[in-house]
């Protein structure tokens, strides 16, 4: 691939799935040789982490996750005086915020190779009837204005490959791990780990009130590793169940994932998913996992063979699963080695680039 001026944009500036994807691909880009530049809101850690790296940060003071009439507009302006400065060979958007404003300023300014990045779709969330169709339509729009959207999953691309006049523009790619170091382990307890952001959407409000079950005839601890909104709710609700003596909240844990060999189970709750990457990551450190089966988890996990599903919102069923595996060391090695497999096989992050990398040509 020639040099090129690649400008990556992404709405909020924290360390999620999305995050990390765009810090993954503005470092590999530029190992490449391309002039790169990443564009956010806020001045979150993935800031920190391009500037680390050596990679251009354009900072957008006035751009958000929530509506804003008047802030939308002001970073509407601002994203087409940079793309007018920078003149990128490719523009590749990432969140739906970023992917609507962001989309409709490339078209504009004239960018011909808009790529855009779909880590899940909102209107899969709980909301509204109405809320759920208006999120639908500016999906639409951002599609369109896009020349290819990446979908993580089959999933994700089945979801909107029924709108008109977009199927020639999606294409499935799915997230890719590099490999990385486990810290030695210590502490023997016996410990079931979840790495999440702390949203509603996550569901460890069920994971917890599973554990109250579990922990009644079980010893082991929970650790949840996060920050987000639903902190303190989360927080009383183990107040709340009595379970605060065997849970343990550490907040935002920097380089998360290399905590990984202190767990003995990794879960995953969530209500919605596209193509986690704590998912990818457990899987890669050998671990057993159980997973709601929504989204394209099912496109990773194959359920007893390379770790356990579960209905979301079903606490019951997740106790079930949590007994199954803390009660079988052979069936815990098992699906943890067979899911670390399916990862080096399908999910290799060199594999992954080069298949993005060729959008860019």
């Amino acid at each position: 691939m020639k040099p090129l001026r690649i400008l990556y944009g992404i709405t909020k500036s924290n360390f999620g799935g999305a995050q990390r994807y765009v810090f993954d691909l503005a470092v590999e880009s530029q190992k490449a040789g391309n002039e790169v530049s990443v564009m956010c809101g806020g001045d979150g850690p993935l800031v920190q982490k391009l500037k680390d790296a050596g990679v251009r940060v354009i900072s957008l003071p006035s751009l958000d996750r929530d509506i804003s009439i008047l802030g939308d507009l002001k970073s509407f302006f601002e994203i087409k005086k940079i793309l007018k400065e920078i003149k990128p060979d490719v523009f590749h958007i990432n969140s739906s915020k970023m992917g609507g404003i962001g989309g409709l300023a490339g078209r504009l300014v004239g960018i011909k190779k808009i790529i855009f990045t779909a880590h899940g779709w909102a209107f899969n969330e709980n909301r509204f009837f109405l809320n759920k169709i208006l999120i639908m339509e500016l999906i639409w729009y951002t599609i369109l204005l896009s020349h290819k959207t990446i979908c993580v999953s089959e999933k994700t691309k089945k979801d909107v490959s029924w709108m008109p006049f977009i199927k020639n523009r999606l294409v499935v790619i799915y997230n890719g791990i590099k490999e990385f170091e486990l810290v030695p382990r210590i502490d023997d307890s016996f410990t079931v780990g979840a790495i999440s952001e702390l949203h509603k959407i996550k569901g460890l409000d069920v994971l917890l009130r599973s554990w109250k079950e579990f922990i009644k005839n079980h010893k082991a601890k929970l650790v949840i590793m996060g920050s987000g909104e639903e902190e303190n709710n989360l927080k009383n609700l183990a107040s709340k169940l009595n379970i605060t003596d065997s849970v343990v909240f550490k907040g935002f844990v920097n380089n998360a994932r290399a905590q990984l060999s202190t767990f003995d189970i990794f879960v995953m709750p969530s209500r919605s998913e596209a193509m986690p990457y704590a998912l990818l990551e457990a899987g890669f450190a050998g671990l057993p996992v159980i997973a709601s089966s929504v989204g394209g988890i099912p496109e990773l996990i194959e359920d007893g063979k390379n770790g356990l599903l579960v209905q979301k919102e079903n606490a019951l069923e997740l106790t079930s699963a949590l007994i199954k595996l803390v009660d079988n060391k052979n069936l815990r090695e098992t699906l943890g080695t067979n899911l670390k497999q399916t990862i080096i096989s399908k999910f290799s992050f060199d594999k992954i680039v080069r298949k993005i990398f060729e959008l860019y040509k």
